[in-house]
């Protein structure tokens, strides 16, 4: 299991580029793990709709079409 939210992007992204879909990797990699809070949120920035993961680190986890990031 991904220890840090720099490996647990990694790990989204990795599913992300085996195929697949946001719901499976939520259902796979982030809702079993210690780091993320709550229910994913949706925002739009630059046109383009988001899905926003909370991390108790502070940090969120955002799914956008393209990939997979941390902010």
């Amino acid at each position: 299991m991904p220890r840090s939210p720099e490996q647990l992007v990694a790990a989204c992204e990795k599913a992300r580029l085996e195929g697949k879909d946001f719901p499976t990797v939520w259902r796979t990699v982030l809702r079993p793990h210690p780091l993320v809070i709550g229910l994913p949120a949706h925002e739009a920035a630059g046109g383009e709709a988001r899905i926003v993961i909370s991390l108790r680190t502070g940090n969120k986890i955002v799914s956008a079409l393209s990939c997979y990031s941390l902010r």
